[in-house]
């Protein structure tokens, strides 16, 4: 194993050790070219198991995340990364499930009508692509980790949602 290997395994170790999401998505963006697949699926692993260890203790103790604080908008980040993967994979019940967890959990409004716009889609069967073309504004390079910005269609969407709980 080479030496650049030898010391992204000691610092993924250090990062899990420690809880620090943010460590290992550094590790991730820092070295990309470097890993294997299997090195790179292991940090995401290891981001997700965090990720989902720190949800379930702030849903234990009714708190929210935030994405002021550093370490739980990373948590926010892989969680999303991770209904994203779902959506993507056309499992929309699981990732409409996700998206809903991430509505309820963060304290941002503009980051729940986006989990909501997400996850109503999701309940449509939309797929990924249509979502982006019909309901997304995506820039080249976007601003944030997730879809801030949505057309009028994407309102049309709250919209209907709203009125069928009426």
């Amino acid at each position: 194993m080479s030496e650049l290997l030898v010391q992204v395994r000691e610092k993924s170790i250090e990062a899990v050790h420690e809880g620090d999401i943010k460590a290992l998505y550094a590790l991730l963006e820092n070295h990309h070219t470097e890993l294997t697949d299997e090195i790179e699926q292991g940090l995401y692993g290891n981001i997700l198991d965090l990720a989902l260890e720190l949800l379930t203790n702030t849903l234990e103790i009714q708190a929210q995340l935030s994405l002021e604080n550093e370490q739980e908008r990373y948590t926010l980040r892989a969680l999303y990364e991770y209904a994203i993967s779902h959506y993507s994979a056309a499992q929309y019940n699981d990732a409409k499930a996700l998206f809903e967890v991430l509505e309820g959990t963060a304290k941002e409004e503009k980051f729940q009508k986006s989990m909501k716009i997400h996850a109503l889609a999701c309940a449509q069967k939309i797929n990924i692509d249509d979502f982006l073309d019909k309901y997304c504004e995506v820039k080249e390079k976007m601003d944030d980790f997730y879809i801030t910005e949505f057309n009028k269609e994407a309102q049309k969407l709250l919209d209907e949602s709203e009125c069928s709980s009426c």
